[in-house]
This record gives structure tokens, C-alpha cells and sequence, in this order.
């Protein structure tokens, strides 16, 4: 299941000062792989992509699926709702590489699922993007812990009566 994303000679000469092309290969891995054999796993991959320089890469995590992937696998059809998730970014001088790159990706029998995409050369570990809170109703003031009300105590019907017209009032 694998997909290539084209993208125009301008902008890949514009995005790539060197004139080579800039891809990246995002995968899923199958989940019953112990997390000591990621690492071969991994290193295989490196390997299929030969000469090529590499980037950046995301090492693989497991992850829940959106959806669940069937596969078939070891003679039945397996169903996968987690996977280890990874990339990796490289360049290439050949763009006719990548075609090989996805034959050998689609015969691994580790890998679920994978995606091979021409992107641009990037810094791929940009600082984390923060939620900020705005509210005018909140300006300078410092948000506290709410106190808990006093429990027990006697309340006199007075206390009551002068507490109930307060609020309705």
C-alpha cells in the first residue's frame, strides 16, 4: 500500500538547493515484534535505502491505530489495531530508487503498512508548539486553587434567611 506524492520540478529545485530529491518513508511496523528487535527491524530498512543520505528519522513507537488494518499473515487474516509508527528522511541522487525502495518495503514481512513521499529538506525538530490561554475576564490575575468549603457547623435561621435574601435579592 504504498503511494508516491509528485511534486513539481520547480518547487523541488526551488525546496532542494543541491538539485537531489528529498523523500521521506513513513512506517508501521506489526506490533507482536518485541521492542529489542525494532532495532533490526530498523537497521534492515536503513540498509534498503543503499546509498542514500539520511536526514532525520523518527525512531519507531507503538501507537493505537485509527482504524483496525487486516493483513494476511502466517496463513489467516490477522487484525492490527496497534503498530510501531517510524520514519525516516533521505536523499537521494536517483529518484528511480525509490521504486526500489517500495518492492523490497512491500516484501518485509514486519512491515504493516508504509508511504514513500517526495517532501522538502527541512528541519524536522522544530520547538514544540505551546497552548496559550487567553480570557479578558482573567487578565493579570493568577488562576487559584479553589478552597474547599468548611464542612460542620451550626447555621442560625437568621444566618439563613439574611443569605437566602442576598441571593435572591
Amino acid at each position: 500500500m504504498a503511494e508516491t506524492s509528485q511534486v513539481s520540478p520547480e518547487i523541488s529545485s526551488q525546496a532542494n538547493a543541491d538539485g537531489r530529491p528529498v523523500y521521506e518513508v513513513g512506517f508501521h511496523l506489526l506490533p507482536s515484534i518485541p521492542e529489542e528487535g525494532l532495532g533490526a527491524v530498523v537497521e534492515k530498512i536503513r540498509t534498503l535505502l543503499g546509498k542514500a543520505e539520511i536526514i532525520a528519522e523518527g525512531f519507531p513507537a507503538k501507537m493505537t491505530l485509527a482504524y483496525t488494518i487486516e493483513r494476511a499473515h502466517t496463513g489467516k487474516r490477522d487484525k492490527f489495531t496497534q503498530s510501531y509508527f517510524g520514519w525516516i528522511k533521505f536523499v537521494v541522487e536517483d529518484r528511480s530508487n525509490t521504486q526500489a525502495l517500495q518492492e523490497s518495503l512491500r516484501t518485509m514481512p514486519e512491515v504493516l503498512r508504509f508511504l514513500v513521499i517526495e517532501t522538502t529538506r527541512e528541519d524536522a525538530k522544530e520547538a514544540p508548539r505551546r497552548a496559550v490561554f487567553s480570557s479578558d475576564r482573567l487578565e493579570g490575575e493568577t488562576i487559584k486553587k479553589p478552597v474547599a468549603a468548611e464542612k460542620g457547623g451550626e447555621v442560625s435561621q437568621a444566618e439563613l434567611d439574611k443569605s437566602i435574601e442576598a441571593l435572591t435579592g
